[in-house]
């Protein structure tokens, strides 16, 4: 019969297909948000691994604070001069680190000199190989004055983008029609 033939493919299609990709949702600062007098040097130690796809969402007190996305010599110097990105609008400020990189953020309103700053590096892979997922991220970056206060939250990616998934997902179409 020509279903028991193409079990073995199917059972072989299924175990290349790689683990689901997982993305992590920090909200920096855990429950001391994006706030002055947060040891977020620390705060990085704790949560790291950091990976491309992971989510950053500044928690903070609208006209108080904003996150700007720096570079290197910007985060050393609390300057926001050659910012690559700034947030100021509501509570909160997701970004996707979208790129496996190093990212700066500093706080522009004074803040920064007293430590208000972020350095995060983003690794490639993902979160399903580690407890956090992976990314990297620019001015386009998702903005959301809802988004959920967890620190560690996992969401599956999208599937369907993933090439594998795919190749499985025809195969098993294939096999079902032969059925």
């Amino acid at each position: 019969m020509v279903c028991h033939r193409m079990l073995p493919l199917l059972v072989v299609a299924v175990a290349l297909l790689p683990a689901a990709a997982v993305a992590t949702n920090y909200t920096v600062g855990d429950e001391k948000g994006w706030n002055p007098d947060v040891d977020y040097t620390s705060w990085v130690k704790k949560h790291r691994p950091f990976y491309k796809g992971d989510w950053l969402l500044f928690e903070y007190q609208n006209g108080r604070s904003d996150v700007v996305q720096v570079d290197e010599v910007g985060y050393d110097n609390c300057d926001k001069a050659n910012a690559i990105s700034s947030y100021s609008k509501g509570h909160s400020y997701a970004f996707q680190l979208k790129e496996a990189k190093d990212y700066y953020f500093i706080c522009s309103y004074g803040y920064c000199y007293n430590g208000m700053k972020l350095a995060v590096t983003a690794k490639k892979g993902s979160a399903s190989s580690s407890s956090s997922g992976s990314g990297d991220s620019s001015s386009s970056s998702s903005k959301s004055d809802t988004a959920s206060s967890k620190s560690k939250s996992s969401a599956a990616a999208s599937s369907l983008a993933n090439p594998s998934y795919a190749a499985f997902l025809a195969v098993a179409i294939l096999f079902l029609r032969m059925l």
